[in-house]
């Protein structure tokens, strides 16, 4: 089989992994979205190194909720996710209120910037929502330091093993194919369909944008620009 035949075959692996053994707690997000979302909330999102993809993954796309509102969209954040202390500066501005959601992406929830995003969004009394790898953070964690699935309301496990390659390289012990970034959107589409359904039940129309480049999608997101605009002002633009 070749590489990228081995690489397909993890993606479904995983994908029925996650669906298996995670759908409960997708469920949970998903009803704290829809709750928060009625009332008139946003979702925040918080991603650092290339878990900032998935954070940026929903944030005025078609098909995602546009109340969804990235925390950072800067990708140099990577660079000082290791640092104690920037994580609370980098919340210094958070605009969370009590009853919104925050979810946080870390494949290994090891380092000190996405814990302090999620302890500061506990103090304002956000429901916190961690995408992290269990394996990953298990062993990172070796005993000693407290990593994101430890300060967060809800942790949800993307099943991505240690050190998110998936596939051995011949020859080697190196390994290519890393999986984190399907797993974060797979798990992050999911909590959103799902949230729909929430909404639907609670007679709320979701918040659900549609894609520019069709006729009808500028005057159906304009209601939208005007309920959520103050708080992202992106969606004016």
């Amino acid at each position: 089989m070749s590489m990228g035949n081995i690489y397909f075959d993890n993606v479904r692996n995983l994908v029925d992994i996650i669906e298996r053994e995670e759908m409960p707690k997708i469920q949970t997000a998903a009803e704290k979205i829809a709750d928060s979302t009625a009332a008139g909330g946003i979702v925040h999102l918080f991603g650092s190194g290339h878990s900032i993809l998935a954070a940026l993954e929903v944030f005025m796309r078609a098909g995602s909720f546009s109340n969804s509102k990235p925390i950072i969209k800067e990708l140099e954040i990577d660079r000082f996710e290791r640092i104690p202390g920037v994580g609370s500066a980098v919340m210094r501005n958070f605009d969370g209120r009590p009853g919104e959601v925050l979810v946080i992406f870390s494949n290994s929830g090891k380092n000190p910037l996405p814990v302090e995003v999620a302890q500061r969004g506990k103090e304002k009394g956000v429901f916190t929502v961690a995408i992290t790898s269990f394996e990953h953070a298990e062993k990172a964690r070796n005993g000693k330091i407290e990593v994101l699935a430890d300060v967060v309301d809800l942790a949800i496990d993307t099943h991505v093993p240690y050190g998110d390659a998936s596939v051995l390289i011949p020859g080697t012990t190196i390994k290519t194919g890393p999986l984190s970034t399907i797993a974060n959107v797979t798990i992050l589409h999911s909590i959103y369909c799902t949230a729909v359904e929430k909404l639907l039940e609670k007679d709320v129309v979701p918040p659900v944008r549609v894609s520019r480049n069709t006729p009808e999608g500028d005057a159906h997101n304009k209601h939208f620009a005007d309920q959520y605009g103050d708080r992202i002002p992106d969606l004016r633009y």
